[in-house]
Parts: structure tokens; sequence; C-alpha cells
């Protein structure tokens, strides 16, 4: 009886830390949403963070209009609404300094 026991206890605590592991990776890899208004207070499209790296923009009629990617090295990808290569952002400095974040 005291082997099941244990078990049992084992088997709970595998569970438990299983929950817990999912709901982190779950709040950290949640997407949110953030409208964004003119100067007379129209909205005007939203920035989407995926929650990855990327972000993505509408237009105020709910189209993609363009994304940026966080390549983590220090520099960001801009992409327009074709999906094209439209510039970046960043320079070697930047992966210079960032060389070990992740």
């Amino acid at each position: 009886m005291k082997r099941t026991a244990t078990q049992a206890l084992v088997t709970i605590a595998i569970a438990a830390a299983i929950v817990m592991a999912v709901k982190v990776i779950q709040a950290h890899a949640q997407s949110s949403q953030t409208p964004l208004y003119d100067a007379n207070g129209r909205y005007n499209g939203s920035v989407i963070n995926n929650g990855n790296g990327t972000t993505t923009y509408t237009d105020r009629n709910g189209h993609f209009s363009g994304s940026a990617i966080d390549n983590r090295n220090g520099t960001t990808s801009f992409y327009n609404r074709n999906g094209q290569f439209s510039g970046s952002a960043g320079s070697s400095i930047d992966r210079a300094f960032n060389f070990n974040k992740r």
C-alpha cells in the first residue's frame, strides 16, 4: 500500500508540473492587439503583437498592411502588404552588443 501511495503522489506531482509548464508557455506566447487612432480620434488600424517576435499591422478595415519581424540579433526586418521584404533596421553594432541575448 505504501508503494501505491508514493506512486500516486509522484503522478500528481508530474501532472501539476506539466500543467504549470503549459500555463507558463501560454502566458508567454499570447498575442495582444492594440488599436491605433488618428489625431481626430478615429480608428485607424491595429498593431498585433503575436508574442513570438512578429508584429502585424492592419488598416482600419482589418486588412493586413505589413509586418515586422524581430530577428533576435539586433535587427528587425519589415515586410509590406504583399509580403515582400521592404527594409530593415539595426546595425552590426546592435548585433555586437546583443550577441548573447535570447
